[in-house]
């Protein structure tokens, strides 16, 4: 035997113990789609008519939202006249939901005052100066002292051009702001940045760039309140008067408060008002029994073909085990990769494209154990019908698995949700098969043909009668 083939073979062995020990070490496992792990499902219905290129917007707009707030594997479709959103495993649900539904126009409003929501003095002092100085002067003691509701515009009264008093996104210090200067169509893109400390890198399109000037110069050295669905986002002051188009707004920002800001400017109006139809939670108790049965349906199915392997290839079929064995560590390292680094989740159509991709895999070591067989009916030595008949064998292996890559690449960039990720998953495991039946399959066969099957063809199922061999 070559010595070019047991240097393959221990390399490979090396790789995919070392990246398998690698992930179960760090504690790393795949990141199971909503159907496994649970979750939260959205539908979403538009409350008006709307037109086919303003629905494609605002599905295309939640879909960035929920990218942005890191939901692993999100399958987000249009049915109908409906948005079904499923959200696998999020931390916050509350959060999500909110985020995807808001609709509001997003607004850049002057701050008049700053109050403590939950001070009856102050909320008092802000009715007056919203009512006006009137009401001071014929108000009494005996009064009772106005409430949160009382004070807080409402609402359907949340209008640009109107005056209001809103509350922030905490819910305790609350805000009363002048009508918008701004509105959130003057930002072209916004990033949150680490720079000693987590800011947000604003960049506005070229009307804006003079308009939110504008607004700087009325209101340097004050504070401008961000606004989106009638809650106070932010409030930065303004420092300078000139900003050529980039702003930066900086804070006592964590990095989601930042991430959150800048996901609020980027994506923060949808060209359609949506209304909720339903929202549920998906159980985890459901996903964990969907996901024991399917383990369970697939190691029979894995036992079913190995035991078949074996009694028809013997030894042969003892290799096909191992190189489905080196796969799959290797499919588990990627997977457990892919969920921690891109939180990629597999889901059940992942899990069905896996599940495809095992006949291909045992597809590769039927075509070269069949051609093996058919050198050695000819009257070849099974040592030389093992290494003279991988050219060919691999040859067609090559043209069937580049078939599965192709459909594979085409429901990948035509599709979205769940069938790109079935079409992932195949992909990514039929590359799998080509590098195993190189770098492994063959040269293990030939150790096998070589060390253990010698010029016994009963050992590959082969029965040989008057010299001449036959299955």
């Amino acid at each position: 035997m070559r010595r070019s083939h047991i240097v393959s073979l221990i390399m490979v062995l090396l790789v995919a113990g070392a990246s398998l020990a690698g992930v179960l070490s760090a504690g790393w496992s795949p990141v199971l789609g909503v159907q496994l792990q649970g979750g939260v499902e959205v539908v979403l219905r538009p409350a008006d008519e709307v037109s086919d290129e303003q629905f494609e917007r605002a599905i295309e707009i939640i879909r960035n939202r929920v990218d942005a707030i890191g939901v692993a594997e999100p399958d987000i479709t249009r049915q109908g006249n409906q948005v079904i959103i499923q959200l696998p495993g999020v931390k916050d649900k509350q959060r999500a939901v909110d985020l995807i539904g808001q609709t509001a126009e997003l607004t850049f409003r002057p701050v008049v005052s700053i109050f403590d929501s939950s001070d009856p003095n102050q909320l008092a002092a802000v009715q007056q100066l919203v009512q006006g100085d009137a009401q001071e002067s014929d108000s009494s003691e005996s009064e009772p002292l106005p409430t949160l509701s009382d004070v807080l515009t409402p609402p359907d009264q949340d209008e640009a051009s109107a005056s209001v008093v809103l509350l922030g996104s905490e819910g305790q210090t609350g805000f009363v702001l002048s009508a918008a200067a701004l509105t959130g169509e003057v930002i072209d893109e916004a990033a949150a940045t680490f720079q000693g400390q987590w800011i947000v890198n604003v960049s506005f399109n070229d009307e804006g760039a003079l308009l939110f000037d504008q607004m700087a110069v009325a209101n340097y050295q004050k504070q401008v309140a961000i606004v989106l669905d009638g809650v106070v986002e932010s409030a930065p002051t303004i420092n300078a008067m000139e900003f050529d188009g980039q702003a930066v707004i900086s804070g006592s920002f964590d990095e989601e408060e930042a991430k959150n800001l800048a996901l609020v400017l980027r994506f923060g109006a949808l060209p359609v008002e949506f209304e909720r139809d339903d929202v549920r939670t998906v159980s985890a108790t459901l996903g964990e029994g969907t996901l024991r049965a399917g383990v369970i349906a697939g190691l029979v199915g894995l036992g079913l073909v190995a035991l078949y392997m074996l009694l028809y290839y013997r030894l042969l079929g003892l290799v096909a085990v191992c190189s489905l064995a080196v796969s799959g560590a290797t499919l588990w390292s990627i997977i457990a990769w892919l969920g921690e680094s891109q939180g990629l989740a597999l889901t059940l159509a992942g899990a069905t494209g896996i599940i495809v991709s095992i006949g291909v895999q045992v597809d590769s070591n039927i075509v070269y154990y069949e051609r093996i067989k058919e050198e050695v009916r000819r009257g070849r030595a099974v040592k030389s019908a093992a290494d003279g008949s991988f050219r060919a064998a691999f040859s067609t292996i090559i043209w069937a698995d580049l078939a599965s890559l192709i459909g594979a690449g085409v429901l990948y960039q035509l599709t979205t949700g769940t069938v790109r990720g079935f079409a992932l998953y195949l992909g990514i495991t039929t590359l799998i098969d080509l590098a195993v039946s190189f770098f492994f399959m063959r040269p293990l066969v030939v150790l096998v043909a070589r060390r253990l099957v010698k010029e016994k063809p009963k050992r590959l199922g082969l029965t040989v009668t008057t010299g001449e061999a036959s299955i």
